[in-house]
């Protein structure tokens, strides 16, 4: 069957996809479900920022965690040069991205210039009811994001640790909780005390087949980004 255009007519069928086509197939899509963020100590979804509880316990999906760069420009995501980890994707060096120039970069709130890119992780989580068993797709899909230096850290934590024991485990999945958020002083005395998150993750008990997250090419995604944290 034709697709059809905007005004219901039918597209001329056609066997080889334009470049328009490829790049729509072969860039990975972000915010798979809702978008899961950490501010401020807590743990936030969806456009409303509603609180998803400490202690929630969710799988990562480790097949679709993407690692990468993300160009802001007026508060917006506007690039992206991303992949994903499974397939041995590494990001470029931050001295390698174009936009080096700090004349040219938009400023912070105290006027001072803020890189444009943000090196950000992306990973796919499915929330566990209180039975331990996977939530369906509109209720309980996620995709966790951060960019901070914390968040940033945690993912790294994850990795490691996932990478260590995925040998055992080549079948399953992590299962991740959602902590209490740690917290350090910063250097500079007027930030205070940051908090980060924390995903906790026991390699010795903590997983589940593969096949329990479910199909995800089909879930819904989210489609203003622009909520990103920066």
């Amino acid at each position: 069957m034709s697709d059809l255009d905007t005004n219901g007519k039918n597209l001329p069928a056609h066997n080889e996809p334009n470049p328009f086509e490829e790049i729509a197939a072969s860039t990975p899509r972000r915010i798979i479900g809702k978008l899961l963020k950490f501010s401020k100590g807590d743990y936030l979804y969806g456009q409303d920022n509603e609180e998803l509880p400490y202690g929630t316990r969710l799988i990562a999906n480790m097949d679709q965690l993407l690692v990468g760069w993300i160009k802001w420009q007026d508060q917006k995501p506007v690039e992206q040069i991303m992949g994903l980890v499974v397939e041995g994707f590494k990001p470029m060096k931050l001295t390698d991205l174009p936009d080096r120039d700090e004349s040219e970069w938009e400023t912070d709130d105290k006027g001072n210039p803020r890189d444009p890119w943000q090196k950000t992780y992306y990973l796919v989580m499915r929330e566990l009811d209180e039975e331990g068993k996977p939530k369906d797709d509109e209720e309980g899909l996620y995709t966790f994001t951060t960019s901070s230096t914390g968040g940033k850290d945690a993912m790294i934590e994850l990795c490691a640790r996932y990478g260590k024991w995925m040998r055992v485990h080549p079948n399953q999945y992590p299962i991740v909780t959602l902590a209490k958020p740690g917290k350090y002083n910063h250097p500079n005395k007027a930030f205070g005390v940051i908090k980060v998150p924390k995903l906790e993750f026991n390699p010795k008990k903590d997983w589940i087949d593969k096949e329990m997250f479910g199909d995800i090419s089909n879930a819904p995604t989210t489609e203003d980004e622009e909520d990103i944290p920066f």
